[in-house]
């Protein structure tokens, strides 16, 4: 009956926040109903499928923008973006990495052997899901703060950009993810039960906090959130400023490019791409929560909020290989060259396999010829 409610546990480790709905919520059963639903296509289908995309995606990120660099064609700007960038795909990959198994979790489950997989994954997979959460967004704001610098103020960025400067910065930026979700780590804790070989997961007394909770989600809202997005809008406004005078200029002395001002051009469009995916796949839905987090709403709407919101984020780090491959040529290049590199490696190394087998079967058939041959020869004494 709709007019009836009931008490909805949901243990979902989010994508987003360490949203974890353990909280008894008072639902009515249609409510239950639709929450349920979401949660089964949402995380049962839709993230693992994206997931699985997302961790193939940034893998051929990676080998691409490492052969690219290895090449040694780029000027010293263009290498330490790469090297944000490859930082970028091995974060977003880990976030699928982390994120996939949620798609098999039993959200109901709350005793679990002791050396079961989702005990553990349970436990600690939304600290590391919010470490990497956090880590690519500062990637992206350290990209786009470089990328600033290099279109309107080109000479400071040449004392300030080096590859130095950039792995510096790619570390510190792990750090700080690592220390700003570290109490995360601390989130559930077990209980033995009767049985030695099982144990029980509950959250622990300070997350069962709600004034704790309300803190985190508070502090991770602004700076996990509005500081990077505010960052990354001022940051595309000014490169968006930067690509229209730079096709203004273009169009009224009608020159061609040439490679190294063409390059710079495909990673301001390429990040100017990826900070709007950003916005839009991040910001209304943080928006949405921050707003109910102010209202002490926690009901069924920002449970709503929450799986939709998570599984946006999952494709947000999992489409930077679309966005790649559509706008850089050099990418799509590279890829297609290494691709057919790799088919011609396969191919050689079954022809090479198929010679191997005749050249073993050879001496057999040799054999078996010549022993039918001396049968033929000497006939047995029974015949």
């Amino acid at each position: 009956m709709v007019n009836e409610s009931h008490v909805l546990t949901i243990n979902c480790s989010s994508g987003a926040n360490e949203e974890d709905f353990n909280t008894t919520s008072v639902f009515t059963e249609e409510q239950i109903r639709i929450v349920r639903t979401l949660h089964y296509y949402l995380y049962g289908i839709i993230i693992p499928v994206v997931c699985l995309f997302g961790i193939l995606g940034n893998i051929l990120n990676v080998v691409i923008f490492t052969r690219k660099k290895n090449k040694g064609k780029s000027d010293e700007v263009e290498y330490c973006t790469t090297i944000c960038w490859v930082s970028l795909a091995v974060s977003d990959m880990m976030f699928c990495i982390v994120t996939f198994p949620s798609g098999f979790q039993n959200v109901r489950q709350t005793i679990f052997h002791r050396r079961e997989f989702m005990l553990y994954y349970i436990m600690f997979s939304s600290a590391f899901i919010s470490v990497f959460i956090l880590s690519s967004t500062m990637l992206t704001v350290l990209t786009a703060l470089m990328r600033y610098l290099v279109v309107c103020h080109p000479f400071r960025s040449h004392q300030l950009i080096s590859v130095k400067a950039t792995s510096i910065c790619v570390v510190v930026v792990v750090l700080i993810s690592i220390a700003f979700n570290f109490v995360s780590f601390w989130q559930y804790v077990t209980d033995d039960c009767m049985d030695e070989d099982y144990t029980k997961i509950h959250l622990s007394s300070l997350f069962s906090n709600s004034s704790f909770k309300y803190t985190q989600k508070l502090l991770w809202a602004v700076f996990g959130n509005f500081v990077p997005l505010s960052i990354l809008l001022y940051c595309n406004l000014q490169l968006i400023r930067a690509l229209r005078q730079s096709r203004q200029l273009r169009l009224r002395h009608s020159r061609d490019e040439t490679s190294c001002l063409s390059a710079h051009r495909r990673i301001n469009i390429t990040l100017v791409t990826i900070i709007i995916f950003f916005i839009i796949l991040v910001a209304p839905s943080e928006i949405t929560k921050f707003i109910m987090l102010l209202n002490k709403d926690e009901g069924f709407s920002y449970v709503v909020v929450s799986l939709v919101t998570n599984t946006l984020q999952c494709i947000n780090f999992s489409v930077n290989f679309v966005l790649y491959y559509v706008i850089i040529a050099p990418f799509r290049l590279t890829l297609h060259e290494y691709l057919r590199s790799s088919i011609r490696t396969i191919c050689r190394m079954k022809k090479e396999s198929r010679s191997s087998d005749r050249v073993d079967k050879e001496p057999q058939t040799e054999m078996l010829l010549f022993r039918k041959e001396n049968h033929h020869r000497h006939p047995s004494s029974f015949s």
